[in-house]
């Protein structure tokens, strides 16, 4: 199985803000464990980022986690409904995997998506994808862990 693994940023991999980075923004670090367990998770499949972040303070982050592969960027567009709904992200996550796989730019045959908000709706939503599915959803206080890591390992292996 070659997964999309679809990963948040805030409640995942909780960076470190360092102020004054150097521009208008602060310089975020992850820490060395999260950065260990993201290359981790790049060899089971191919990085999506799920974020609202701008996308210079992501291009930072990928820089940290110097990937043999560059990450996707999910378009993130909210409507007003989607503050109502449990997991917001989800219309903007579905339009965005319709849209890679209408224009054959998917070459993946599942998806991983780690984000500490995940409500009933995207557990319904996973269980309807035309593609098998697997939920992380870490502590927001915590993140990403090596349990997360090693389930997502296994949802892989099994094919």
């Amino acid at each position: 199985m070659k997964p999309v693994i679809l990963l948040d940023i805030d409640g995942v991999l909780n960076p470190t803000v360092c102020p004054n980075g150097g521009g208008d923004r602060p310089l975020l670090r992850l820490s060395h464990e999260k950065r260990a367990l993201v290359r981790r998770l790049a060899r089971s499949g191919r990085i999506g980022w799920v974020s609202t972040w701008p996308a210079d303070i992501v291009a930072g982050l990928e820089a940290q986690l110097e990937l043999d592969v560059e990450p996707l960027r999910v378009t993130m567009v909210f409507r007003p409904a989607d503050t109502d709904s449990p997991t917001p992200k989800l219309t903007s996550v579905t339009r965005w995997l319709y849209r890679m796989s209408a224009t054959e730019e998917s070459d993946w045959d599942s998806v991983v998506w780690i984000d500490d908000v995940l409500g009933t709706d995207a557990r319904k939503w996973a269980t309807e994808h035309d593609q098998p599915v697997h939920l992380e959803q870490p502590d927001p206080d915590s993140g990403l862990t090596e349990g997360h890591v090693a389930r997502i390992e296994a949802f892989v292996a099994r094919g």
